[in-house]
């Protein structure tokens, strides 16, 4: 009897102990940015992507809408965001088997830099972060049709990279 009772004393102590150890938690990174608000510039594109930057003017402002930290302004934000699509690469990775000179497999690679300013004294936080993301695309069903149906999803992969970029400690 005494054993039981003092099973559960520990039992209840340890359960109390592993409880308060949460009882601290916070969602999000627990990082303070000097910024709440912030304008995206429109992207622009010095790659050979056509038209990606459309697409990735969307995804941007949806991953910066998704996060708690900050809100999106069209004007008036204490932070602009100006970003420059540089470079967009094809690498064959995987060759066909009955004929090497057929690409079976691709990386694509998606390049920028972005620019961060604080829009109250016009001092930067940080230029010319470069941000890169890659992608494997399969040839499948041709590599016109296999590229573009890549080029919202690295620009999705891109978005939240530079997303990540601003909202975390520089």
């Amino acid at each position: 009897m005494l054993l039981v009772q003092r099973s559960l004393s520990l039992l209840a102590l340890i359960s109390g102990l592993l409880f308060q150890s949460c009882a601290h938690y916070q969602a999000g990174s627990g990082v303070s940015i000097p910024f709440s608000t912030i304008q995206i510039s429109p992207v622009v594109n010095q790659s050979l992507a056509p038209q990606i930057n459309q697409v990735i003017n969307h995804d941007l402002r949806q991953a910066f809408i998704q996060s708690p930290d900050v809100v999106v302004e069209s004007s008036g934000a204490n932070a602009r965001l100006n970003v420059t699509v540089n470079n967009y690469t094809r690498e064959t990775i995987a060759t066909n088997s009955q004929d090497t000179g057929l690409a079976r497999k691709y990386a694509l690679t998606l390049s920028a830099t972005c620019d961060l300013t604080n829009q109250m004294d016009d001092t930067p936080y940080f230029t010319n972060r470069p941000v890169s993301v890659y992608l494997d695309v399969f040839l499948d069903s041709g590599q016109t049709q296999a590229e573009t149906n890549a080029i919202p999803l690295l620009s999705k992969k891109l978005s939240t990279a530079i997303a990540n970029e601003v909202l975390q400690v520089w």
